[in-house]
């Protein structure tokens, strides 16, 4: 006879029979082993009584994984959570005798399948529920369609994020509560990627600057950029130099390319290759100097397109090892790094020297508008003796391993989109304002993907570069050379606004490529044009402006007028002589203000 335990529920009354549970049941539940002693016996009874769970709800919970999932309906759905949740259900074994699906995956399709998350209430409290318990929290963050069922909830309650996102600032460790927050973002963030979902920009800095508790959205794009916690990370292992792929592999969804560097070890500052580079598997480790990586995204057969939409934000790390040459099996042989330096790609981003010296962010690449940045990095091989030492005389590359970890940060990647739809909606003055947010070095390295765009390259990055205050001559040049070498003269119009604002290289720069866009064999017939338009977009912009004071300070009058017309109305104390004067004065300085807009 199989053991079993009895159990009674809160609001249970003397008479009612108490809930008997076969021991197979109550093993699935960490709960009764911490609240129960010894091992069960053969026909003993035991009883427990469960304060925090209802009857009904145990009587769902208390089962067969198959048996609770037939059970749930989306009116029981969350308390039946909670309660798996507050029993502790072990949600690392499967308790179905040869299955291979796990109590939270069957839930989850039985809900994706019913279209539970249809009903906003019942995704609100998923999303309300998820930082106090941790059985919520995995089964969004374990599964991507629970995700993406959330995500036009999640648009109106971006603050649900908010505390998983100071947590991770205040440095607090990455638990399943933190996960689900992150996959959540993600989710949004790709939706935008491949055109499942629309958000404008102003909806995108609401959500941006709820989700961080920043108090304006400037201060939002700061806290994005300047700290890398907020993230989600991949790992593998592979060995590049096997099966003759001479290192070239995708790794964590990225193409990653590793090479040896030939003696005397020389750093290679290019994205490309080096010409001698040593990519033969059955090279020894010591005709290496030293290692060059690169990481980058392309097109990878299988996976979904990826169009103008699709953004990125990621930041790899690797290293490569081999096993010592002293032990027993590989199992006990140490793995040797073969690299002085801990990373293999990119430094640090400082961010400033003084007292804020020793701040920084990991190096972050970006794909924006249909281009990506390479990350590529060298590092110096062990020396030669401490191979030797190590037994790694003989070894050869096919016997390295790439130790790779690749992190995405989903937050970076909305305020992306953010500038996308800046572009797109024609909101150029946000790029600047964005720019000027952030840290001049992190707004410096990202100018250089401005300038790698595909499309709307030219107020992407004018606007940007516009938008950093002591743009340094490097980065200058960078604008400059882009500018040399073409751009779309149909986006000309768009920046004419911001050229008298950038450094003197770029607007110079920018004037002879847009004389060799145009052709033009009449010099000084070209620079009258040019400078027409130039002034002429000035003009405009600053007649805008103060068009928009105008507006603002009619509205201003109209409602005060409105106000006094209210104070009458109720019979205010104030003299009415007073009040008349008043109200004349600003009809005057309203019709004055009208007749300003109409001249």
């Amino acid at each position: 006879m199989e053991p079993s335990v009895s159990v009674r529920f809160a609001g249970d009354g003397e008479g009612d029979t108490p809930l008997v549970v076969k021991e197979g049941v109550i093993r699935q539940y960490k709960y009764f082993t911490s609240v129960m002693d010894g091992e069960f016996q053969e026909g003993q009874e035991r009883q427990v009584r469960i304060e925090k769970i209802s009857r009904s709800i145990g009587e769902v919970v208390l089962q067969q994984e198959v048996d609770i999932v037939s059970s749930l309906t989306k009116d029981n759905l969350l308390d039946a959570m909670i309660a798996l949740d507050y029993l502790q259900f072990d949600t690392d074994q499967i308790f179905t005798t040869g299955s291979s699906q796990s109590l939270l995956w069957r839930i989850h399709r039985k809900v994706v399948l019913d279209g539970w998350l249809d009903d906003h209430q019942v995704a609100m409290c998923l999303l309300d529920s998820f930082a106090q318990y941790p059985f919520i929290a995995r089964f969004i963050h374990c599964h991507p369609d629970i995700c993406a069922a959330l995500r036009q909830s999640l648009r109106k309650r971006p603050d649900v994020i908010r505390e998983q996102w100071r947590r991770r600032e205040r440095g607090e460790a990455e638990d399943d509560s933190v996960k689900a927050a992150v996959s959540l973002v993600a989710s949004l963030g790709d939706a935008m990627s491949y055109d499942a979902m629309d958000m404008s920009h102003q909806e995108l800095a609401q959500f941006i600057t709820d989700a961080t508790g920043s108090s304006s959205l400037p201060a939002a794009h700061a806290a994005v950029f300047e700290s890398d916690e907020f993230s989600s990370a991949s790992t593998a292992a592979v060995r590049p130099f096997a099966d003759e792929q001479q290192g070239a592999i995708t790794c964590v969804g990225f193409a990653v390319d590793v090479a040896g560097l030939p003696p005397p070890y020389t750093p290679h500052s290019s994205s490309n290759l080096p010409a001698d580079a040593i990519r033969d598997g059955d090279a020894k480790l010591t005709e290496v100097a030293g290692w060059y990586g690169r990481l980058h995204i392309r097109p990878v057969v299988g996976m979904r397109a990826e169009g103008e939409s699709f953004v990125k934000c990621y930041s790899p790390g690797g290293s490569l090892e081999v096993a010592g040459a002293h032990g027993d099996s590989d199992a006990t042989r140490p793995a040797i790094r073969l690299h002085e330096s801990p990373a293999l790609m990119g430094a640090q981003i400082q961010m400033g020297g003084g007292p804020s010296a020793g701040a920084s962010v990991s190096p972050f690449g970006v794909k924006l508008l249909g281009e990506s940045t390479s990350l590529y990095g060298n590092v110096r091989m062990l020396a030669a003796d401490a191979l030797a030492q190590q037994g790694l005389g003989d070894t050869r590359l096919k016997d390295v391993v790439l130790l790779m970890t690749l992190r995405q940060f989903p937050m970076r990647e909305l305020a992306l989109h953010f500038l996308r739809m800046c572009v797109i909606e024609g909101c150029y003055e946000e790029i600047s304002k964005m720019a000027k947010s952030i840290r001049r070095e992190l707004a410096e390295y990202l100018l250089t993907n401005m300038a790698l765009a595909k499309r709307h390259r030219l107020p992407l990055m004018l606007f940007w570069a516009a938008g950093i205050e002591g743009l340094s001559c490097i980065r200058s040049n960078k604008v400059v050379s882009t500018l040399q070498s073409g751009f779309d003269v149909s986006d000309v119009p768009a920046v004419l606004p911001v050229i008298p604002l950038l450094p003197p290289a770029i607007q110079t720069a920018f004037k002879n490529a847009l004389r060799e866009a145009l052709d033009d064999q009449d010099e000084d017939a070209f620079d009258y044009l040019y400078k027409q338009l130039i002034d002429r977009e000035t003009t405009r912009k600053k007649e805008a402006a103060e068009r928009q004071c105008l507006e603002a300070e009619i509205q201003r009058l109209r409602e005060e007028n409105a106000t006094v017309k209210e104070q009458e109305r109720r019979g205010t104390k104030r003299p009415r002589d007073e009040m008349e004067g008043q109200q004349q004065q600003r009809q005057q300085q309203e019709g004055e203000a009208d007749q300003e807009m109409k001249s």
